[in-house]
């Protein structure tokens, strides 16, 4: 009788246990820092040079806007001290004084211009920056998720975010539960390979 209680505690024991087994699910919880896979990713200084060479573009048309808004108030302060010279009679003053009402009409609406370009093309910008951001996030993502469900991955964290208290979103993992190389090699895997320019070739004297 003694034999069979024990015997049939230790089955409980087996059966809780294959109960409890398949109750959680296969696989692994796993990490990796988000941050420095869009660092690492090939396509992202790509992408950045470009947003470079357009703010650069966008610059320099503002420097030229801007220096002929100087040229403008040099010319319109010009105009302010000539207006009032006393050897010019009633008549030529009201001219004078015309001219620079019409010219600071002139100076505003470049500033004006200004403003709007700065303000447009930041946008404009941003929107860039922004669409580039989403679109390599977007890859890195189809990636992480292809191959978390190859590998039978649980869930995935992203170890590279703090939390509303600025405290970090993971607070500690082992290296083993880390896939950040794993994912920045397959995203890099389809890196073109640059080209090297070809050296000249050297002449060689001619012999006479």
């Amino acid at each position: 009788m003694k034999n069979t209680i024990v015997a049939f505690v230790a089955m409980s024991f087996v059966a809780l246990g294959l109960v409890a087994s398949a109750q959680v699910p296969a696989g692994r919880i796993v990490t990796v820092d988000l941050n420095k896979v869009f660092t690492d990713y090939y396509k992202t200084p790509i992408a950045s040079g470009k947003i470079k060479d357009t703010a650069e573009s966008f610059n320099k048309e503002l420097n030229e806007m801007v220096d002929n808004y100087k040229k403008e108030i040099e010319d319109l302060n010009k105009l302010r001290e000539d207006q009032d010279k006393p050897e010019y009679t009633a008549e030529v003053r009201d001219q004078k004084r015309k001219a620079v009402s019409e010219k600071l009409a002139d100076t505003q609406k470049v500033q004006r211009d200004i403003d709007d370009y700065r303000t447009g093309h930041g946008k404009i910008l941003q929107e860039q920056q922004l669409r580039m951001r989403q679109t390599i996030l977007k890859e890195i993502q189809d990636v992480i998720d292809k191959e978390s469900r190859d590998a039978g991955y649980q869930l995935v964290l992203d170890k590279s975010g703090n939390t509303a208290n600025a405290v970090p979103t993971v607070l500690f993992s082992q290296d083993s539960l880390e896939i950040t190389d794993d994912i920045i090699k397959v995203l890099n895997k389809n890196q073109p390979k640059t080209t090297e320019a070809p050296k000249p070739v050297e002449k060689k004297d001619d012999k006479k």
